[in-house]
């Protein structure tokens, strides 16, 4: 749904087909990338149970041909491992060791295993990405309902999980105006993009949902939310095109191999399938004119948009011997990322810096975010925010709790200490300090070596 066509003016780009389905991307004068979605699919649902879905294939298409499909997936996906292997290999700091030949190579392969998946049925599509989370146990189930493919879908079990290898190391940030302004956004919004020029420059920014949720009170933003979005273009950057929910808890997180408390994962769950059914239109047509995009045009713009699902995601969950299995696959680049990259207004950290020694939850979480935006803004020579200094009134105000009780308010604090002295353990920052004024403790001053030009 992101307005493809729009592209294809900018100077001195090239499109390529990408590893995500019905993709593209552009790679510019400096080897930037950039994903843009040609026809992504609406988001649906996929729910059943495996075992009983495995005998309703065998009947539909038969023996021969689910071990055919089987066979299919688990040597395209093997290509990808091998791949994979070799660039994380030890081997790959030799003289003669060609990176970009092996990236080449796993992009191929990747995109090998997506366009099979999207030439075979969707009833056995949904199997193959299903097998993806299966535990050994639920295999052998498998293999006992359909004995016939037992040893097909043994191999595919072994190999499924290849495709999620790619861990995320760095916490992908979008920090343009829109981004910055996710919890205040409403169904209708102008957003000031600029103050430098008179009149302020403005972009119009446009949210909807389907009726029920408009009845329901769903359609209201947080910087949870921001945390969530930042935490799928983190998989999406690290090459990946679909995750579990322990995958994007890594990635909001930096927790490697998470064990999700039940009740967050049901928490993020929910929250996704609000942004995937949630439709952004963002009309830069005054950025452009501007001349506030970092892009170049060949011809005069009339008009300039992008819209798209929040998150465009398809989700697929099935059930095997009672346990609940889920997946969900990127089909699109988000919209607030594609307006990001436009801008150039993206930041990028290490992961680790979100491992501070917190329960992770829906304060924490946000808060990190939070705080991670502030200081790169900071760091930013080129911006012309209050250089080293957060006030706590706007900590309480972007986690939602402006109106919370002096307990609720200390506590949020000392999280705010705890997660700042982690940084200052791996000198992301040089030090911190609160402020008083009068009695209360208003706010931070943030000391930060000055990045090197």
């Amino acid at each position: 749904m992101t307005k493809t066509r729009n592209f294809s003016i900018i100077n001195g780009y090239y499109f390529k087909q990408t590893t995500r389905i019905g993709a593209s991307y552009a790679v510019g004068p400096k080897g930037e990338v950039n994903y843009f979605m040609a026809n992504p699919s609406i988001p649906r649902d996929y729910s059943g149970e495996l075992s009983e879905l495995l005998p309703q294939l065998v009947e539909t298409y038969g023996v021969k041909q689910v071990r055919e499909y089987m066979s299919q997936c688990s040597a395209a996906l093997d290509q990808v491992d091998k791949l994979n292997a070799v660039l994380s290999s030890s081997e790959n700091n030799a003289p003669d060791f060609d990176r970009n030949k092996v990236m080449d190579g796993v992009m191929s392969a990747t995109s090998a295993y997506y366009n099979f998946l999207m030439s075979v049925p969707e009833d056995m599509r949904r199997f193959l990405f299903l097998m993806g989370g299966v535990s050994p146990q639920e295999v052998d189930s498998l293999s006992q309902i359909e004995p016939d493919v037992g040893d097909a879908i043994t191999q595919l079990a072994g190999i499924a999980p290849a495709i999620q290898a790619i861990r995320p190391k760095n916490y992908v940030m979008p920090i343009d105006p829109i981004s910055n302004k996710l919890a205040t956004l409403q169904e209708l919004n102008q957003v000031v993009v600029s103050n430098r020029k008179k009149p302020p420059i403005k972009t119009s920014v446009s949210i909807d949902c389907p009726e029920h949720m408009k009845i329901d009170g769903n359609i209201s933003l947080t910087t949870y939310d921001r945390s969530l979005i930042n935490g799928v273009v983190s998989i999406l950057e690290s090459g990946n095109s679909s995750f579990t929910i322990g995958m994007l808890y890594q990635a909001m997180t930096g927790v490697k191999n998470p064990t999700v408390d039940e009740n967050l994962v049901e928490e993020l769950k929910t929250k996704l399938d609000t942004m995937r059914r949630l439709s952004i239109t963002i009309d830069l047509t005054n950025e452009v004119k501007a001349h506030m995009i970092h892009k170049e045009f060949d011809a005069q713009v009339d008009q300039f948009s992008i819209e798209g699902y929040l998150l465009p995601l398809n989700k697929y969950s099935g059930t095997v011997n009672g346990k609940k299995s889920e997946m969900y696959q990127i089909i699109d680049t988000p919209p607030l990322y594609s307006y990001a990259k436009l801008k150039n207004q993206i930041t990028t950290v290490p992961l680790d810096l979100l491992k501070a020694p917190l329960n992770n939850n829906s304060t924490t979480i946000p808060l990190k975010t939070y705080l991670l935006g502030r200081i790169e803004a900071m760091k930013n020579t080129k911006n012309s925010v209050f250089r080293d200094k957060i006030l706590y009134k706007t900590i309480y105000s972007e986690l939602g709790e402006l109106t919370a009780d002096k307990k609720r308010k200390a506590r949020i604090r000392k999280y705010t200490c705890t997660i700042l002295s982690y940084f200052v353990q791996q000198k992301y920052i040089t030090s911190f300090r609160e402020v008083k004024e009068g009695n209360a403790i208003t706010h931070l001053i943030i000391d930060y070596a000055e990045p090197k030009n």
